[in-house]
């Protein structure tokens, strides 16, 4: 039977045979990093070398592809991610040209199509740099992994065809987690594509479902939305109204105005907030009578926005300020105050 002491020693010796193990196993991979690094050293810079050739618009020779042709894949992977990202117009399409004839692209969509989800990831990413997926990356954007949908849909603002768009659009009543931001990036980045399909999708949709649209049509004010947004502005949901009032600021006109002006007497206080902020921004003095009775309103943040529109409206908005100052309700002044006491510069930022 082995006393403690022989226990002891022997559980020592496994630990120092494990430790020099652990020890060999690290050396020896960090000499195989250096030795591959100093391997791949000069086929990178050749390969580097062809690359920077069709970045800069220069003849891109047989000998080129040849060089870049030999280089392994992960190394080709690596030096079309490291240059994508710095190439525009027509060089980055004579660069994606490339990825398809040495075979990146369909690697990058085969990726796609795996069960693993960070290979699909590392698939989109590899497309989204060297182009095309056209054909596998809008099934992703339903994806069960949140990274891999996000992904899909940044993916997407450089595909800005109709069918994408169209796609883009249905997600938005969808719950997106952290994709959800990427989504309402991805059309903004869009842009002008997205104005017409996402008119007829406001058209169609209300409650929390007109939500995220209408978040993304305010950073795309366009005329066509007017009639959807003053529609919405009816809606049974407050968040619906206080989001169409924004948008209903952000485009303008006379119906506009009509609009927020009856907003202030929202029974939500989100709604009264963002139409007097809208009013604001529209520069309408005419309102600022009305707005200055909502220094008396009972919620704070009412009586910040109106504040701050009456603010932002100059000389006639100023005068009431001044006036709620002196006036009987205690509420009301103080707003005024804190609101003349802003500097000029963070009032002028608010107000732009």
């Amino acid at each position: 039977m082995p006393s403690s002491l022989q226990l002891l020693h022997f559980a020592l010796e496994v630990l120092g045979l494990l430790f020099a193990v652990t020890l060999a196993a690290l050396f020896g991979h960090g000499l195989w990093m250096v030795r591959t690094q100093r391997r791949a050293a000069v086929p990178l810079a050749l390969g580097r070398e062809a690359l920077l050739a069709v970045a800069a618009g220069e003849p891109f020779t047989e000998e080129d592809f040849a060089v870049l042709e030999s280089l392994p894949r992960r190394y080709q992977i690596r030096l079309f991610v490291e240059l994508a990202a710095s190439v525009a117009g027509a060089n980055r399409g004579d660069l994606n040209d490339l990825a398809r004839r040495l075979g990146i692209t369909e690697a990058g969509e085969r990726l796609c199509r795996s069960r693993l989800w960070w290979r699909r990831l590392r698939g989109v990413r590899l497309l989204a740099a060297v182009g095309g997926g056209e054909g596998v990356v809008p099934g992703l954007f339903r994806d069960a992994s949140d990274a891999v949908r996000a992904e899909a849909v940044e993916w997407a603002a450089d595909h800005p065809s109709a069918v994408v768009v169209r796609a883009l659009l249905e997600l938005l009543p969808e719950p997106q987690g952290a994709a959800g931001f990427a989504l309402r990036d991805s059309l903004l980045r869009i842009g002008a594509p997205v104005v017409q399909p996402l008119e007829e999708y406001m058209e169609t949709h209300g409650g929390t479902a007109a939500e995220a649209a209408l978040e993304v049509a305010v950073g795309l004010p366009d005329s066509r939305f007017t009639p959807a947004a003053l529609r919405l502005t009816h809606d049974a949901s407050p968040g619906v109204r206080a989001r169409a009032a924004a948008l209903t600021g952000a485009i303008g006109g006379d119906a506009a105005v009509s609009t927020l002006t009856r907003l202030l007497e929202d029974s939500d206080a989100g709604v009264r907030a963002a139409a007097a902020r809208s009013l604001g921004l529209l520069g309408h003095w005419p309102a600022a009578p009305v707005i200055a009775r909502l220094l008396r309103d009972g919620s704070w943040d009412v009586r910040r926005e109106a504040g701050l529109a009456l603010r932002s409206l100059g000389s006639p908005g100023q005068l009431l300020l001044r006036r709620a100052l002196e006036g009987d309700d205690a509420f009301a002044a103080d707003m005024a105050r804190q609101v003349l006491d802003l500097p000029r510069s963070a009032a002028g930022r608010r107000a732009g």
